[in-house]
């Protein structure tokens, strides 16, 4: 009995299935952190501006009195106070010799003035300062202050107001921690992906 041998139905090699590609795996980190990184240094850009304004502000609000001079001055609260030398070249160090004391108008409300260890200067607009003294009072109240330095520019002041140590330090840290994060965080995400990117073209 003769048999005969066709070829396999359905259409053979033919109808095999055309093999797919895969479409390009995504390459991580995204490019989103380049946005983050960018919203982290433009943060810490915003934080420096705000906390200027804020020490500007605190500077501006001193109360002062001509040097050399003398004024009456209202100090709100007892403790610490720095006495700044303020004139053309301050901010540089340019500050004359001199002699400053402070008598309470009741009481007796001052409890020492000593020179100003150390070096706080300030350039903000047109006022640049140096500290140099430190005023301690035990209680609040109105201060009658005299300044003799004969050799001060004309214009010259005297501003009583807080330390701006601490001001400065919380203007100049957190600033440059984002946006020392911020640029770290950018390179990293470039060479990341440029090592990932390479490995995913030597694969193909």
């Amino acid at each position: 009995m003769a048999t005969s041998v066709g070829p396999p139905t359905g259409g053979g090699a033919a109808n095999a299935a055309a093999p797919t590609s895969l479409p390009p795996a995504k390459i991580r980190p995204g490019r989103v952190w380049y946005w983050v990184a960018l919203a982290v240094f433009l943060a810490g850009v915003a934080w420096a501006v705000v906390a200027l304004v804020v020490v500007f502000r605190q500077v501006d609000s001193f109360p002062r009195v001509p040097d050399p001079g003398q004024g009456v001055v209202s100090l709100t609260h007892g403790g610490g106070y720095v006495i700044y030398f303020e004139g053309p070249g301050a901010s540089s160090g340019n500050v004359p010799a001199g002699h400053v004391s402070v008598t309470a108008l009741s009481g007796s409300g001052v409890k020492s003035i000593t020179s100003f260890s150390g070096s706080v200067t300030y350039q903000m607009g047109a006022r640049e300062g140096s500290a140099v003294a430190n005023l301690q009072i035990a209680a609040p109240g109105r201060f009658l202050v005299r300044a003799t330095s004969s050799g001060a520019p004309p214009g010259s002041h005297l501003a009583i107001g807080s330390s701006l140590a601490g001001g400065i330090v919380a203007v100049v840290i957190p600033s440059l921690v984002l946006v020392l994060a911020a640029i770290v965080g950018a390179i990293v995400v470039a060479v990341v992906r440029h090592e990932r990117i390479r490995r995913a073209r030597l694969l193909r």
